[in-house]
């Protein structure tokens, strides 16, 4: 599907202007990679150091390092896939995890983790009282 594509695209803008396509995607993927890979390994770096939670780093450099990657993949299915994984790591970027300032609360009762949400029973009064959780 990838060569079908690229060869209605060639005939519809050109090959000469279908190898641009073709070369300047790839090398767009490969600047995306170098530069949000080498950020991102800081950023890890610095979260580690400072013994915060890298998992909005992880989450974000993965959609850039995805993109990146599909960028250098010749044809337009990975492309518009690209851009859809750009759009994805904007939307991310500067999304605070769980546990930092900002993002839902993290708290431990025994051995569960409980990550604080926006779920509400629809009456209260039929939860069973061993299945609540509350705040120490």
């Amino acid at each position: 599907m990838e060569l079908a594509s690229l060869i209605l695209l060639g005939q519809r803008i050109g090959v000469g202007a279908t190898l641009l396509w073709v070369l300047g995607t790839g090398l767009l993927g490969l600047v995306l990679i170098q530069r949000q890979g080498w950020s991102m390994l800081q950023q890890l770096q610095i979260r580690m150091a400072e013994n915060r939670s890298p998992f909005a780093v992880l989450k974000t450099g993965m959609w850039w390092l995805l993109a990146g990657v599909l960028l250098m993949i010749p044809g337009l299915i990975t492309d518009t896939l690209a851009v859809a994984c750009l759009v994805m790591a904007l939307v991310s970027r500067g999304k605070p995890a769980p546990g930092e300032p900002g993002g839902p609360t993290v708290w431990r009762r025994g051995n569960t983790t409980i990550i604080e949400g926006e779920w509400q029973p629809d009456d209260p009064s039929q939860v069973r009282p061993d299945r609540r959780v509350e705040r120490d």
